[in-house]
């Protein structure tokens, strides 16, 4: 029996010792340079990193990604403006903990989440960004399972298709440059700045359905809202844009939501969500996505919005 437990227990170290082995080529090394989507995150963390504080900070799904203009934010207030949306499926907890990890002493950070934002968001988005941007490991937790799951199924295959890809001289397919969903639509800032017009169809105009639910954001804004008064950071949130009808159809909703919200979270709240509604025919592909005359009238609002707040360079 020992000798079978011996011999077990040495099979298990070779075969994860090779493992390991193919895993030399993993993904984060070679993703560096993606030009999809998620690897703006690189870019925009590089920003933050490169700037002192106090910085003003936006975080929240991709309503902040496509909504802002942060350069005009920077020209108006005198602050480093860092954009760090990318999109909603990260989750609210993923978002806020990388406000955490980015934020520092005297950063004014303005939160901007969906309407009933995900907590945990999908775990394959978290993964990607782990992929691309490694730090972004410190933003979730990785459950026993899915870190098994990762390293010994999914890595595996992808590591192996990449070192397979390499030796055997294989052209791996690039990710489209000239597309909204890449990396190269975004500014050194953070912002999408490509030119693109509304979408040929508004589908989701129609199929957009928002139900009232106990709001479960708001016990992760208000730790956040501690942790950022522990550290002397200020914190704000505004209410994501919204297109007009989705508003209409949705009223009831939406006024339960900001009544929650105004009783329940600690941070102070700089608008309302009728502050945040725009036309239909400025919003893109999604009800969060503003396409660029858009996203100019509602920095406009928000530069007006930290004008009340005397938010500028002292």
């Amino acid at each position: 029996m020992r000798k079978f437990i011996t011999t077990l227990f040495a099979f298990a170290v070779a075969l994860t010792a090779v493992v390991f082995i193919c895993n030399r080529n993993y993904f984060p090394a070679k993703a560096k340079g993606n030009d999809g989507y998620m690897g703006a995150m690189v870019d925009k963390h590089h920003f933050a990193d490169s700037h002192q504080s106090p910085r003003i900070i936006f975080c929240g799904g991709s309503n902040i990604a496509f909504g802002i203009n942060s350069k005009r934010i920077q020209d108006s207030t005198g602050l480093p403006t860092v954009n760090l949306g990318t999109t909603g499926s990260l989750g609210l907890d993923f978002i806020l903990n990388e406000a955490r990890r980015t934020a520092r002493l005297k950063d004014i950070i303005i939160i901007s989440s969906e309407y009933y934002l995900s907590n945990d968001g999908s775990y394959a988005a978290k993964k990607e960004a782990l992929r691309i941007y490694p730090p972004a490991g410190k933003y979730f937790k990785q459950t026993p399972q899915q870190w098994l799951h990762d390293f010994f199924v999914e890595d595996l295959q992808r590591n192996l298709t990449v070192t397979l890809s390499t030796l055997l001289h294989v052209q791996r397919k690039g990710f489209p440059t000239n597309v909204v969903y890449s990396r190269s639509s975004f500014n050194e800032n953070g912002d999408v700045v490509r030119s693109f017009d509304p979408h040929p169809s508004h589908e989701f105009l129609k199929t957009f359905d928002l139900k009232y639910k106990l709001n479960p954001n708001i016990q992760l804004l208000n730790d956040f809202k501690d942790y950022a008064d522990k550290n002397g950071m200020a914190v704000y949130f505004i209410y994501p844009s919204f297109p007009q009808s989705l508003y209409n159809a949705n009223a009831k909703v939406i006024d339960a939501y900001e009544r929650d919200m105004q009783s329940g979270i600690k941070i102070k709240i700089l608008n309302h969500p009728k502050d945040a509604l725009f036309a239909d025919s400025l919003f893109y592909d999604t009800e969060y996505h503003l396409v660029p005359q858009g996203r100019e009238l509602r920095t406009d609002k928000i530069i007006e919005l930290l004008r009340k707040e005397k938010i500028a360079r002292r």
